[in-house]
């Protein structure tokens, strides 16, 4: 939490504060307590979407929110969000109001850098003091903040040691300080900074910092017993657990680093990386029960103020993948399936509409992946279809996890149409999550894959021009493509429209090809395409008599 800096002059007239809580009359009541200490310039918002487009329009020196604003939106979700699309100032204060007084909330708080945390019912003095610290300590590190959003490292670094040589000690700008000299690598100032801030102040962050800077510089058991220490000395200091656990995994120590992040998250289960970090592992250890019990923990947390919720879920379901995998016997295999449908079910409750109706897409194509790990490649091609089909003819509606998730299936299954669509609104995204990226990374990667789609592509095309003029060309070109990808609707309706031309009726494929697609949900054009050819089969198999 941020110390009081004397020296800073405060400009109480340009200072924009934003209050955020359901409760108005709670809002109102702060908003006449800060008009008292001069601040003029008071937004309220009383919902998550009000808040989210004051930010986009107002920079906020000061934010005040209630940690909970309804039941599905916490306030460390939307300052998540926030702080994730640059809706507010890195350097700008914030300050949690909360009833709730549990170790959850308040460690919570802490991990989202929150210079204060403050219980209902208020104090007004204390309010106005908190206020006044705040926002001097705003102004102070808002000159090193604008340096380091400029990627002006260096300038940052000479002001924080700046303001330190003119003013003292400041805890703030000396983690600050010691966190941009260990980014840069500067081992040796780092060490004698953190040794002469320890010798004035002995603060749990300074204790992480010496911890960090003894892991850069490859001594782990010192770093481990260092953070071992901190957490017993300090038992809500979260960030310490995250380092100490990823410690303990490089060191293949996977039980204790698991254990350690298991804590870490219970004691801040509404942040969904931590749920993630156990999980992955609970994976590391084969440890199926301890990774559906995080994985309720997850979804009934899941941030749904914005899309992350369904990366989220990508990531949770990648980890679940790996954890399949592993298991020795199908019967193993199928209980984790059942578990994963039931986490799928839990995570429902917690979303909107809309939302449900995305995972519910992406469901089915975690399923398909499933059921072609067990070749039942029939059962897969349908599921996957059938996750897609919502989004047939508006993919770009589809999110970016969805799509990508699907990629890999379809191109097994050949759908160049449809591969062909998600490659366009893919790359037609300003920005990509993390998960998506690296899942269309390792696809574009493998020249093996872009080759055979691209020579598929035409393949089809050829094919497909040759109909009328050469259906016997056609007709055998349908059946190179069939021979590698069996399942590929383009190729059957083809092969289809090929024996039809060539008065073939009843040729056995046809049949196949009917069995195969007419339980398929098909995008436009090929549902038209389909359609057609039902109708001209019934032609001509219909005997019109005299």
């Amino acid at each position: 939490m941020t110390e009081t800096p004397p020296y800073t002059n405060a400009d109480w007239q340009h200072a924009k504060v934003l209050i955020i809580d359901d409760q108005l009359s709670s809002a109102l009541l702060i908003q006449n307590i800060l008009h008292s200490i001069n601040l003029a310039a008071i937004d309220i918002a009383t919902n998550s979407l009000n808040a989210l487009q004051l930010c986009k329009t107002t920079a906020y020196d000061l934010i005040l929110i209630d940690f909970h604003l309804d039941p599905y939106i916490s306030g460390s979700e939307l300052i998540t969000v926030m702080k994730k699309n640059n809706y507010i100032n890195s350097y700008c204060g914030l300050i949690f109001i909360s009833g709730d007084r549990t170790p959850e909330v308040i460690v919570t708080s802490i991990s989202l850098d929150a210079d204060s945390f403050l219980s209902k019912p208020l104090n007004i003095g204390q309010l106005k003091q908190r206020i006044i610290t705040v926002y001097q300590a705003c102004l102070v590190r808002k000159p090193i903040y604008i340096a380091i959003e400029n990627n002006q490292i260096s300038t940052a670094i000479t002001l924080c040691r700046h303001l330190l040589q003119q003013h003292g000690h400041n805890l703030e700008i000396e983690i600050l300080l010691l966190d941009l000299l260990i980014s840069q690598q500067d081992w040796l100032l780092a060490q004698q900074l953190l040794t002469l801030f320890s010798e004035r102040s002995q603060h749990h962050k300074l204790g992480l910092r010496q911890a960090q800077l003894r892991h850069k510089q490859g001594d782990n058991l010192a770093a481990i017993q260092l953070l071992q220490t901190l957490i017993r000395q300090v038992p809500l200091f979260v960030e310490a657990y995250d380092e100490l656990a990823l410690l303990l995994h490089q060191q293949q120590q996977s039980d204790e680093a698991k254990n350690i992040a298991y804590q870490a998250l219970m004691l801040t289960p509404s942040i969904s990386q931590r749920s993630l970090m156990a999980a992955q592992l609970a994976v590391s250890t084969n440890d199926a029960p301890l990774f559906f019990k995080i994985g309720k923990i997850f979804v009934t947390h899941l941030p749904v103020i914005d899309d992350d919720w369904i990366t989220y879920f990508a990531q949770f379901s990648a980890l679940f993948e790996q954890l399949y995998n592993q298991q020795l016997s199908p019967q193993s295999q199928r209980k984790l399936l059942q578990q994963l449908k039931r986490t799928h079910w839990q995570a429902q409750q917690r979303l909107a509409l809309k939302q449900k109706k995305h995972l519910t897409a992406f469901c089915h194509i975690t399923l398909a992946r499933f059921a072609a790990i067990n070749t039942q490649l029939l059962k897969a091609k349908r599921r996957l279809l059938h996750g897609l089909k919502i989004y047939f003819g508006q993919m770009s509606q589809a999110p970016a996890a969805v799509m990508v998730d699907a990629l890999p299936l379809l191109v097994y299954f050949g759908e160049a149409q449809l591969i062909k669509e998600i490659y366009q609104a893919v790359i037609t995204r300003s920005v990509l999550d993390e998960h998506s990226h690296q899942r269309l990374n390792q696809l574009q990667g493998n020249k093996f894959i872009v080759e055979n789609v691209r020579l598929l592509v035409d393949q089809l095309a050829t094919a497909k021009a040759a109909i009328s003029p050469d259906p016997q060309r056609a007709y055998r070109i349908y059946h190179t493509i069939l021979r590698d990808y069996p399942y590929n609707t383009e190729a059957h309706l083809g092969r289809m429209n090929s024996l039809l031309v060539l008065q073939q009726i009843h040729h056995p494929e046809i049949d196949i090809s009917l069995q195969q697609l007419k339980k398929m949900p098909l995008a436009s054009p090929l549902q038209e395409w389909f359609i057609q050819l039902q109708q001209l089969y019934l032609d001509k198999h219909c005997v019109v008599y005299p």
